[in-house]
C-alpha cells in the first residue's frame, strides 16, 4: 500500500528484449519450443529446434525473436516474427512466429508483453501489418487485438487459423 492506503499497482516481474542480446538464452528458448512442438507435423529434433532459434535471432532485419526473462534472468517466453509462416500463405508478410509461454506463467501477461513489444519493434521498423496462423490460440491473439481472416485446412491436415493486424 502506498502512504495514502491505497493498493499500489502491480508491476510486471519480467522484461522483454531481442534474443540476439541474450545468447545464453537460446537454448531455454530451443528447449521449451521443442518441448511444445518437437512432434509431427514439426520437428522431433532437438538441435533443430536450437538451429532454427538461432537463425531467427536477427536483429534489425527479418526473422527477429524477443525473448522475456524473470527478474533471475530464467526465460519466461519467445516469440518471432519471419519473413513467412505457413507455406500456403507465402504471398503475405511478415508472420508471428515461435510464440511460446512457459506453461507455469501462462495467464500472467507475458504473452501479452510479448506481442506488444513485437508490434512495437515492428513499427518501429516500418512493418504496417503482419500475420499470424495458429491451430490453439486464436482466442489469445484476439485478445491481444488480432482479426480472423480465415480458417482452412493446411498441407498436414490441420485446422489453421490466419488473423490479421495493423501495427501502430
Amino acid at each position: 500500500m502506498d502512504e495514502s492506503g491505497a493498493a499500489e499497482p502491480c508491476l510486471p516481474t519480467w522484461t522483454v528484449g531481442l534474443l540476439a542480446d541474450f545468447p545464453a538464452s537460446m537454448r531455454a528458448v530451443a528447449d521449451m519450443r521443442w518441448q511444445e512442438w518437437g512432434h509431427p507435423p514439426e520437428s522431433e529434433d532437438p538441435a533443430w529446434w536450437l538451429e532454427t532459434t538461432i537463425r531467427e535471432a536477427g536483429r534489425t532485419d527479418l526473422p527477429v525473436t524477443l525473448v522475456a526473462h524473470d527478474a533471475a534472468g530464467a526465460v519466461l517466453g519467445a516469440v518471432g516474427l519471419d519473413v513467412y509462416d505457413l507455406d500456403e500463405r507465402r504471398e503475405t508478410s511478415p508472420w508471428v512466429t515461435g510464440m511460446i509461454v512457459r506453461r507455469d506463467h501462462r495467464g500472467e501477461g507475458v504473452g501479452r508483453a510479448l506481442m506488444d513489444s513485437l508490434e512495437r519493434w515492428a513499427a518501429d521498423h516500418h512493418i504496417a501489418e503482419a500475420w499470424v496462423g495458429t491451430d490453439l490460440a486464436q482466442g489469445f491473439y484476439e485478445q491481444c487485438g488480432w482479426n480472423l481472416i480465415e480458417v482452412f485446412t493446411d498441407s498436414t491436415g490441420q485446422d489453421m487459423a490466419v488473423l490479421h493486424r495493423r501495427l501502430r
